[in-house]
């Protein structure tokens, strides 16, 4: 008899709606961790989509900066937070789809969830005011009888392996340090460090305007509107185009209905037209893509970063 009651009450809560379940998510505050420092095209991107989920969730959502090994850190540190929604990762293109493939880093691609694509930034290389390269021929030039010093955000960053594949299909020379973060990578131009810098190109707008730096290309389609002085890789005869995207994830192994209310809100956050503007403030392009289709590209970039690093010597 008591066997019946507890099965007639269950069934009474589970067509009432009233059982315990996850789509109560969230209760308490959700955070995003960046593998990169403040002040990153990354970290703007986590900010602007944060503040919007904050109003949509009604929950606080905090943005936690763990730098280190090129995003692969906070990547790690992400991996390793329950797969309860809590804890969201912004992947970067490099530090999701090519650093677990070059060395043992604490996490695989497959640790992680899409939930959608937000922005992408189109690559810029660049010169400090005192280089004595003027056009990107004249680098590429030196670059072939001699040997040019060039930084990125990190070794295996999305921009070192566009770099190096770029030097590999144009007989260059080139020696890599990694700037720890994009911030970083430009100061070391500046500072004299290395000859050319190579990141996100809405890193040198400022610096572009004051003449410290002199972006020399931009691997875009076309010219980019807050750089309309900078040409083109291919404007200069070059066939080089390469961005970077930023994108959330949750971890694998998260419910489906959390990530159902994930994905739903992230949607309607991320095409409003004061997100896109924000993006557009802060010289990100906004390239939502759902978590389906993020997934796709995310599968897709670990492929071909697979055969780019084979053809560079960064793996076997």
């Amino acid at each position: 008899m008591l066997h019946r009651f507890i099965f007639s009450a269950l069934t009474v809560l589970l067509c009432t709606g009233s059982l315990p379940a996850t789509a109560a998510f969230p209760e308490k505050a959700i955070q995003i961790i960046v593998g990169f420092a403040p002040g990153d095209a990354i970290d703007g991107t986590a900010r602007v989509i944060a503040e919007q989920l904050e109003k949509d969730l009604s929950v606080p959502v905090v943005v936690v900066n763990i730098a280190g090994g090129g995003g692969a850190k906070g990547a790690a540190a992400a991996a390793k937070k329950p797969a309860d929604g809590y804890t969201l990762l912004m992947g970067s293109t490099g530090a999701l789809t090519a650093r677990p493939q070059i060395s043992n880093s604490g996490y695989t691609t497959d640790d992680f969830v899409a939930l959608a694509q937000l922005t992408e930034v189109p690559i810029g290389l660049a010169v400090s005011k005192d280089s004595s390269y003027q056009s990107l021929a004249e680098l590429v030039d030196a670059a072939k009888t001699g040997t040019v010093k060039y930084s990125t955000p990190a070794p295996g960053s999305t921009q070192h392996i566009n770099m190096a594949a770029f030097a590999a299909a144009n007989d260059m020379n080139l020696i890599h340090i990694g700037g720890k973060g994009g911030k970083g990578a430009v100061t070391k131009a500046l500072s004299g460090e290395v000859d050319f810098v190579f990141v996100g190109a809405s890193n040198y707008t400022a610096l572009a305007k004051s003449g410290d730096l002199k972006v020399l290309a931009v691997a875009a389609p076309e010219r980019v509107a807050y750089l309309p002085d900078a040409p083109t890789f291919q404007e200069q005869g070059y066939d080089l185009t390469a961005a970077v995207w930023f994108g959330l994830l949750a971890r694998q192994g998260t419910a489906d209905d959390v990530l159902l209310i994930l994905r739903e809100a992230i949607d309607k956050v991320a095409t409003m037209e004061q997100t896109e503007a924000l993006y557009r403030k802060f010289n990100f392009n906004a390239a939502y893509l759902n978590a389906a289709d993020f997934q796709q590209r995310i599968d897709a970039n670990v492929a071909h970063h697979a055969d780019v690093l084979k053809a560079i010597g960064l793996i076997k």
